[in-house]
């Protein structure tokens, strides 16, 4: 036998003899196993407590978002963008029950394919900025050097980029270079033509 499987064999029953051990360990005193039941249940609470939305707050992440009086119902109120309401339960088939005020009302939340944004809901926990605006939006490359190296790609100002994610939090778009790679740059590498991202959005904050 190898040295390779001799150390493999060694690390398999290794790990075999310490699951055994906690198994011992745990059936020796039948409170750690009620322990360990109550520790694995409110983690499972908690987790289902964070993933649950009702009655939390939503915003309109479209120009206007249609809500009717019941399920494939006439519509009731149209809202814009960045209007509020409150999820008040999911249902079948991403049909969505919400209040408006003193309103209950219905939509459909399947994802939508829009040109500029991609895939995306019509109600998300925070508004639609103007961040959120340059998904799909093509930008143009305005390095101080003149230049960039993409990934084994080279681009010079000029460029027209096409921005597939934003992160406000280091204020960075990621794009696709011609390499077939991803590539993340500071939005103050590249200009940004705002008035045509506002007649596309007109109610964008």
């Amino acid at each position: 036998m190898s040295v390779g499987r001799q150390f493999k064999r060694i690390g398999e029953t290794g790990v075999a003899l310490g699951l055994w051990g906690i198994v011992i360990w745990l059936f020796s005193k039948p409170k750690r196993i009620l322990i360990i039941l109550l520790i694995i249940f409110i983690t499972v609470f908690s987790i289902s407590l964070m993933l649950d939305d009702t009655g939390k707050t939503f915003y309109v992440n479209t120009n206007t978002l249609e809500l009717l009086d019941k399920p494939f119902g006439n519509t009731k109120i149209t809202l814009e963008m960045n209007d509020s309401l409150t999820l008040i339960s999911e249902m079948s088939d991403d049909w969505l029950k919400v209040a408006v005020g003193d309103d209950t009302l219905f939509f459909k939340d399947n994802f939508y394919n829009d040109s500029e944004l991609g895939y995306t809901y019509k109600i998300q926990k925070t508004i639609f900025s103007k961040w959120k605006a340059l998904h799909g939006q093509e930008v143009i490359l305005n390095h101080p050097d003149g230049y960039l190296e993409a990934g084994g790609s080279m681009m010079e100002n000029g460029d027209i980029i096409k921005v597939l994610d934003y992160s406000e939090y280091d204020k960075q778009i990621k794009f696709k270079n011609t390499g077939g790679s991803f590539t993340k740059i500071s939005i103050d590498y590249i200009k940004i033509n705002w008035e045509s991202i506002l007649k596309k959005y007109p109610k964008l904050l």
